[in-house]
């Protein structure tokens, strides 16, 4: 593992170990973590919103409003569009449903309820 030594002033050291105690507590390494973080987001800049996505959630949002859509509904899809890499999963979805490779809502059981349960097993 690699090891970098930076030298900062102490007003932002100070401000450093404020934000490591604020996000992870006591925990061992917190410095360590986020400064991986931060370089991370350096290198992999969060992905930018093209005006045509940003204009097709507008257009979605003022019609499924208008439509009387409920708040929870509207934030979903809107979460959906805006996430590239769920669309993605969703695309994959659907290729694992062509190939027979999927699981299915027990009947009576609530779909959230079971996703939930889905995600929790895989952590």
């Amino acid at each position: 593992m690699a090891q970098i030594l930076v030298r900062v002033d102490d007003d932002l050291e100070r401000q450093v170990r404020r934000l490591i105690k604020e996000k992870y507590g006591g925990r061992r390494g917190g410095l360590s973590l986020l400064v991986e973080e931060a370089l991370r987001q350096v290198v992999t800049p969060p992905a930018e919103l093209s005006a045509s996505t940003l204009l097709e959630v507008i257009d979605y949002v003022a019609r499924a409003a208008k439509e009387g859509h409920s708040k929870e509904e509207i934030l979903t899809n809107v979460f959906i569009m805006l996430d590239r890499e769920f669309e993605q999963s969703i695309v994959k979805g659907m290729e694992d449903l062509k190939e027979k490779r999927f699981r299915k809502v027990p009947k009576g059981e609530e779909p959230l309820e079971f996703l939930r349960g889905l995600a929790a097993s895989k952590m």
